[in-house]
């Protein structure tokens, strides 16, 4: 009499072989689109072709320290289908490019046939399933585009408040410094000095964070993940990124810093200095 089991494990490996199967199509999709990726930043300059090949570095990087893990045994008795299927994806997706991938594919397919008689290149999934599993795949990855670029968009904002911020107090600075040069008075003169210096040193400040938060690497990769997404070229791409990386701060960051190097009309004693409004100090 054959031995009746709850069914738990039948459906166990029942989804592994959809999730399996689903993971194997869309790391050869992963692996065909980075080799067109390639080829069309090589198209485009040196420099282009450079900067693709320094990002798939880092991702390779990644996608090792994702397989390592199939090489120890107490993984596979945790695992869920679903980690299993991930991984398998990003070690299929390599195997061509990294020598740890392959290794780690081959001991994936060991596990698999040992543990649960699954053959990758023939699960005999059902292809509907397959399929849904594929679709879902992507639409989760379009909403990881959008959550990045709806994260671009708020470091984005955060950046040019800070630069505002930064802009009021270049403005108190010039107030501040006018008033020095259009008062008589050596003790006021000093006070307005030293206001003047003490809101081009917050000025500084807050613009350096403003630019450390428009520079984020996460904003970068962010908006490159967005725009592969939605089908852009990998030379648009690799364009738009490389100027992002080199100019490293927003659009009206340099019409500032052209306007920061012209240099002021000195003003005399007369009837603009009754415009000056102090911020601080009593004259």
């Amino acid at each position: 009499m054959a031995e009746e089991t709850d069914g738990i494990e039948e459906a166990f490996e029942g989804q592994l072989r959809v999730l399996v199967t689903a993971a194997g199509q869309i790391a050869e999709r992963f692996a065909r689109a980075r080799e067109e990726a390639s080829r069309k930043a090589q198209t485009v300059s040196e420099q282009a072709a450079r900067e693709m090949q320094d990002r798939f570095e880092a991702e390779r990087k990644t996608a090792q320290l994702e397989v390592s893990r199939v090489h120890s045994p107490e993984w596979w008795d945790r695992a869920t289908p679903e980690q299993m299927a991930h991984t398998y994806q990003v070690a299929r997706a390599w195997t061509k490019d990294d020598p740890e991938a392959a290794r780690a594919e081959q001991t994936m397919r060991n596990e698999f046939r040992s543990r649960y008689n699954l053959d990758v290149e023939k699960t005999d999934a059902d292809p509907a399933a397959v399929n849904a599993a594929v679709q879902k795949a992507e639409r989760d990855r379009a909403d990881d585009a959008d959550a990045e670029r709806h994260r671009a968009a708020a470091e984005a904002t955060e950046a040019q408040l800070l630069l505002n911020q930064a802009d009021q107090e270049d403005r108190r600075a010039d107030e501040a410094r006018l008033a020095a040069e259009l008062e008589s008075d050596p003790e006021t003169r000093r006070q307005w000095l030293a206001e003047a210096e003490a809101a081009g040193d917050r000025s500084t400040a807050i613009r350096e964070d403003g630019r450390s938060a428009y520079d984020s690497a996460e904003r970068r990769n962010g908006t490159a993940r967005n725009l592969e997404s939605r089908g852009i070229d990998a030379q648009t791409v690799a364009t738009r990124m490389r100027a992002d990386v080199s100019q490293a701060k927003p659009a009206t960051e340099a019409v500032k810093s052209v306007r920061a190097k012209t240099p002021k009309t000195r003003k005399g004693r007369g009837a603009r200095g009754t415009q000056v409004q102090r911020s601080g100090v009593d004259r």
